[in-house]
This record gives C-alpha cells, sequence and structure tokens, in this order.
C-alpha cells in the first residue's frame, strides 16, 4: 500500500463515525442495546438502524439498516442490509452485508459475502468469504484473503498471503507476500517486499508484476497499517464510551438530566462563567492545602473532586447538546432527553474534538456550562436545606 492509500485510509478511520453515524442520525431512526452482552436473537429484525456496545456483542437477527457495534467480542451473524462498522478485540462476520464493512480490531475474520467495498485494520485480517464486490483496503500484522475480490485492493502489512481470485489491480506493501495455489489476479501486482513474492503452484497472474524490493518502506507500511488500525479501534471505542456514559446517565438520572438541561439553558454565559470559577479556584484551594500538613487529606479531596466533576462533565455534556439541538429542530414544548437525543449529543460533541483549535474550545465551553449547571443545582439543593 503506497503512502497516498495509507493516507485515504487514515482518513477513512478519522471519518468513519461521520459517513456511518451521523448520516442516520438525520432522521433521528436507530435502535440503541447496550450492556454486559447485547444482543439480537436469530429471528428478529430491526427495521431502522442498530447500534450496539458492550462486553460481548452477538447480533444474530436481520437488520434493515446500518450497523455499528463495539465490544471485546463482536460477533455478527445476521444479514445487514446497509453497512457495518466494527471495533473490537476480536470481530467475526458471518452474515451478509449489503454496503460496505469499516472495521478496527486485533483479531479480524470476514467470513460472510460483502457487496461493497472492505475498509479497516487489525492484528490478524481473514477474508474468507464467498466473495467481496467492491474494493479492498486493509492493514495488519497478517493478512489473509481467500475472498473473491471484484474490485482493487490495497494491503499494507507484515505477512500477506493471497489465495484467491481478483479482478481488479493488486497493490500489496508488505515483509511478505505469498501467492497461493488458488491465487486468480485478472489485473496487475504491483508490490514492495522484503524478498520477491513467493509464487506457489497454481497461482496465476495475467495482468503485469512490478516488485520493488525495499524492506525499509515495507516495514513503514506494516507500521502504518498497524497504527491506522490501533488509531480506528481507538477512535471507535472513544466514541463508544463516551455513548455508554452519556446513555447510562440519562437513563439512570432521567429527571436529573432533563433539570440540568433547563438549567444550563436558561442562562448559558452565566453557568459558563460559573463552571470556569470553579476550575480556576478549586484547584489553587487544593493546591495552597497541599502546602500544610493539617490540609493534606483536603487538598487531595479537592483534586479528586476536580477530576470527578470534569468526567461528570465531559459525560453530561453530550446530553444537554443532543436536547438543545433536538429543541431548535423539532421545537417541541419543552426539552426532550431520550436516547435519541444523547445519540444525537454524543456524536456533535464527539465530531468537535475531531475538530481542531475551535471544536476544542467549544467543547470546553460545552462543558463548563455543564459544570456550571451543576453546580448551580446543587446549591439550590443546599438552600433548601438550610
Amino acid at each position: 500500500m503506497d503512502m497516498n492509500s495509507m493516507k485515504m485510509v487514515g482518513i477513512g478511520g478519522s471519518l468513519l463515525l461521520v459517513l456511518f453515524i451521523i448520516i442516520p442520525l438525520l432522521a433521528l431512526a436507530a435502535e440503541f442495546r447496550t450492556g454486559d452482552q447485547p444482543s439480537l436473537a436469530a429471528g428478529q429484525t430491526v427495521n431502522n438502524d442498530l447500534y450496539m456496545a458492550g462486553g460481548n456483542v452477538t447480533a444474530s437477527g436481520s437488520v434493515q439498516g446500518d450497523l455499528a457495534a463495539a465490544g471485546g467480542n463482536v460477533l455478527l451473524n445476521g444479514p445487514v442490509s446497509a453497512d457495518v462498522l466494527a471495533a473490537g478485540g476480536t470481530i467475526t462476520l458471518l452474515g451478509d452485508v449489503t454496503g460496505d464493512v469499516r472495521f478496527g480490531g486485533g483479531n479480524v475474520t470476514i467470513q460472510g459475502a460483502v457487496a461493497g467495498d472492505v475498509l479497516g485494520g487489525g492484528g490478524q485480517v481473514s477474508l474468507v468469504g464467498p466473495r467481496i464486490g467492491g474494493d479492498v483496503a486493509i492493514g495488519g500484522g497478517q493478512v489473509t484473503i481467500d475472498a473473491p475480490i471484484t474490485g482493487t485492493v490495497h494491503v499494507g502489512g507484515g505477512d500477506v498471503r493471497i489465495n484467491a481470485p481478483i479482478t481488479g489491480n493488486v497493490f500489496v506493501q508488505a515483509e511478505k507476500l505469498t501467492l497461493g495455489p488458488k491465487a486468480a489476479l485478472n489485473g496487475n501486482l504491483t508490490y514492495s517486499a522484503s524478498e520477491p513474492a513467493e509464487i506457489q503452484g497454481g497461482a496465476v497472474v495475467r495482468g503485469a508484476t512490478e516488485f520493488n524490493e525495499r524492506a525499509d518502506r515495507a516495514t513503514k507500511a506494516g507500521v502504518a497499517a498497524g497504527l491506522v488500525a490501533l488509531f480506528t479501534l481507538w477512535m471507535l471505542a472513544k466514541f463508544f464510551m463516551l455513548l455508554l456514559g452519556a446513555a447510562a446517565l440519562a437513563y439512570f438520572f432521567h429527571r436529573y438530566s432533563r433539570e440540568l438541561v433547563a438549567t444550563a439553558a436558561v442562562q448559558p454565559w452565566m453557568e459558563m462563567f460559573r463552571g470556569l470559577v470553579t476550575v480556576i479556584v478549586l484547584p489553587v484551594a487544593s493546591l495552597v492545602l497541599l502546602g500544610s500538613v493539617i490540609g493534606i487529606p483536603l487538598g487531595i479531596l479537592g483534586l479528586l473532586t476536580l477530576a470527578i466533576l470534569c468526567i461528570f462533565a465531559h459525560l453530561a455534556a453530550p446530553i444537554i447538546v443532543g436536547s438543545v439541538i433536538h429543541k431548535w429542530w423539532q421545537k417541541p414544548a419543552g426539552y426532550v432527553v431520550s436516547w435519541k437525543t444523547v445519540l444525537l449529543g454524543v456524536v456533535v460533541f464527539f465530531l468537535l474534538g475531531v475538530v481542531p483549535v475551535l471544536g476544542w474550545i467549544i467543547k470546553a465551553g460545552i462543558m463548563l456550562i455543564t459544570l456550571g449547571a451543576a453546580l448551580n443545582i446543587k446549591w439550590s439543593i443546599a438552600k433548601e436545606w438550610r
């Protein structure tokens, strides 16, 4: 895989959530399942997009939309009529996919038929399904292609093995390339490796073959492919952790969440000022207390409180964002807090973090507003108790 292709894979990883989450959210038509072992049982059908996150994720039913799944182990063995986005330690895709497949994980196996493109990275990647109808761009430490591919193939990795018919051109950068006995490349083969490819009996390359012995570039390609996989997985894990945290907060503290949104929306600038004063005064006061023996416990408590407040603000801010956008967009009588608004808020809040400088400033401002609103509610409760 050349550098331009690697850049495209990197860009694709960073824009994964934009392409496969923000578009469905425009209609707010989706189903959300979380927990230790979220599942879609065989025989069940989801007629909208489905988002799943948890320790062990299993989807055996039919999804008539996009499917996004993240977890330690992800098993998808039901048909998906649109696109699949998956991240996890182990990803196994057994069902057929009508659209594209995007993934990032440790051990990835795709055994189902994919009508569209396949893009992603992992430690070990195996394409062993009946066919892939589009292009393939993958990276990994060990890559095995046993599935017939209609489009163009870009691969970067350590050990790459191709043992299937490929209609389009093939571009490989690896430490070692092996063409198995069932490899039938109708297009051109362009590859860089530390040594010429091992071409086993029965393998055919009908187009031109170009070999560049560049061990240093091949090594860089393998490292780059691994970094792409880690970056993609990190981005997805970060998003789903934020989604799980915000959803849990909104679900278990629903009344409080609605009050938090209403408080933040009344005087956002005042709440931002309140939050700003807190994040300035609290750490300064804690450090001063740490300077004396008697004040050390209080100083430590102050710093721990600040850390907890920051975590809370980061999880609660998407709830406010989604509810405010929903009110502006749908114009209901009051502010609504539901899984749909939470999902919308998480996407917007997460995407702000992708935008350098300006996005970070806006995120910081929203978190300060959230923190100020939370402190305002606490202060109101304290005054009632006096």
